[in-house]
């Protein structure tokens, strides 16, 4: 029988000249929570947060995490039946893949389940690999479960949002379903994680947080736009579900009064996009004096002054404004994304500032078909809207975005790409009417654009600055240099 489940959350490689971030395991939490309502045994694996401190330097990026030989014996001494492991990014796949690995060494027999972003739009990749058995596809709370009743039964698995081998046959069930009710997913397990362990290290989502007791919740799925960069539509779906303000004031509560917590920070994609809802829920939040952000990003166009106001009453510090580039041309005919004129967005910038929330300003460089001028508008719309900080992204080819099929299609992907949004990852050949830079050039320039501005930022607005950053250099110090990089 397949009683007992392991979840592993791979360890991490990414720059070292970054922030390494910490989050709950929010994915993981909700499968487990699901998993114990139906009678399973269930420990989640977290090699991020258990070996965070243990680092290994190689070339320009850093991985952190448990060593192999400490995630085996992890393994082996839980005697799982069946272990999934997750891999969200395609930054993740590789570390993903050797998680997998190690899993056989201990028991070949253990099958293994890999899930996440990457392995749903690339099942057939990951399952040409001797050690992966199965790929869930999209959400898997139920889809786990699914397979475990399958297995239980001794039969093969029949229903969408799975890929498995079959003999050498690789057989894929696409996904066709997502949860539509979210208030029927109980509230994540974090009582199965060591909670303190996280708020010690203390890097969240948004690392320069307000508050010393800090975590992540998510109160909707989906995305009803369809800017080509992205790929979280492929992945979520493009209607916007939601879970209901009683139930998202479920878990604050909990929150609050069984961890503490002090600041909350909003996983959404598009949390202000229904007004009514996130409007009774600012309303409700009062009473909680939490500080909270929205670290992905702001649908620009979904905000006004009553709502900034509210949102300010109840606890923001800092929003993070999507506004991609400066050019509206760059940001209608190739990103396909809809923000107000810079006029309109400076304006919610001092309706911000007049509540004491500071704005986090994300752009993104390098889309093929992007002109230097219009990079230049990008680069100094920061100036002109007074934006408190900024971070500058290379255009990256997202596995499941436009941005990438077309990059395939013209022949722009590199064969290992990185996907860390500092590096570029789109070769453009220097007689193609979409070259501008080489991408080594490309990197140097959206590094000291970032470092410039945020150098200015400090300079001409330096109590704003340390209101941002003092915590994070008290718990941090010796990252300062970070803070003036690419980073929310």
């Amino acid at each position: 029988m397949f009683e007992k489940i392991m979840l592993i959350n791979p360890s991490n490689t990414m720059p070292k000249d970054s922030v390494r971030r910490l989050t709950t395991p929010l994915s993981f939490l909700y499968m487990a929570s699901v998993l114990k309502e139906k009678g399973y045994d269930v420990e989640i694996l977290d090699s991020n947060c258990e070996g965070y401190y243990n680092t290994t330097i190689e070339d320009d990026y850093v991985t952190y995490g448990l060593s192999d030989k400490e995630i085996m014996k992890r393994v082996s001494g839980y005697q799982p039946d069946i272990v999934g492991v997750t891999s969200m990014f395609s930054a993740h796949q590789i570390n993903a893949w050797r998680h997998c690995e190690l899993i056989k060494k201990v028991d070949k027999k253990i099958p293994v389940v890999l899930g996440g972003i990457h392995s749903s739009f690339f099942p057939e990749e990951s399952l040409n690999k001797p050690y992966v058995d199965y790929v869930v596809l999209g959400e898997g709370e139920y889809r786990l479960v699914s397979l475990l009743e399958s297995l239980n039964k001794g039969s093969k698995p029949d229903f969408d949002g799975i890929a498995y081998k079959q003999n050498k046959e690789i057989i894929v069930k696409p996904m066709t379903t997502r949860i539509e009710n979210l208030d029927l997913l109980p509230l994540p397990a974090r009582d199965i994680i060591d909670m303190e362990k996280y708020i010690k290290i203390g890097v969240p989502f948004a690392p320069f947080s307000r508050k010393r007791r800090v975590e992540q919740i998510m109160t909707t799925r989906g995305c009803p736009f369809n800017c080509s960069f992205c790929s979280s539509v492929k992945y979520w779906g493009r209607k916007l579900r939601e879970r209901s303000v009683d139930n998202v004031m479920m878990e604050i509560d909990q929150l609050v009064n069984k961890y503490n917590i002090q600041e909350i920070q909003f996983a959404d994609d598009n949390l202000t996009t229904n007004r009514k809802r996130v409007m009774e829920l600012f309303e409700r939040m009062k009473p909680y004096n939490l500080s909270w952000c929205m670290p992905n990003g702001t649908m620009v166009k979904t905000l006004d002054e009553e709502m900034i106001n509210l949102m300010g009453e109840s606890g923001a510090y800092q929003f993070s404004f999507a506004l991609e580039s400066g050019s509206q041309r760059v940001l209608k005919e190739i990103m396909n994304k809809q923000v107000p004129s810079k006029k309109e967005v400076k304006k919610l910038v001092k309706f911000c500032h007049n509540n004491n929330i500071q704005v986090h300003g994300m752009f993104i460089i390098g889309m093929p078909g992007e002109t230097r001028k219009e990079m230049n508008e990008t680069f100094s719309y920061p100036y002109d809207t007074d934006i408190d900080s900024a971070s500058f992204f290379i255009a990256s080819p997202l596995p499941g975005s436009r941005l990438y099929d077309g990059c395939k299609k013209k022949g722009y992907l590199i064969e290992q790409p990185k996907i860390n949004f500092k590096t570029s990852e789109i070769h453009i050949p220097e007689d193609s009417p979409n070259y501008v830079m080489s991408q080594k050039d490309m990197e140097e320039l959206v590094d000291k654009k970032a470092r410039e501005f945020n150098e200015f930022s400090k300079k001409q607005f330096p109590g704003a600055w340390k209101k941002k950053y003092s915590l994070f250099l008290e718990r941090h110090g010796k990252d300062s240099d970070l803070i003036l990089g690419r980073v929310t």
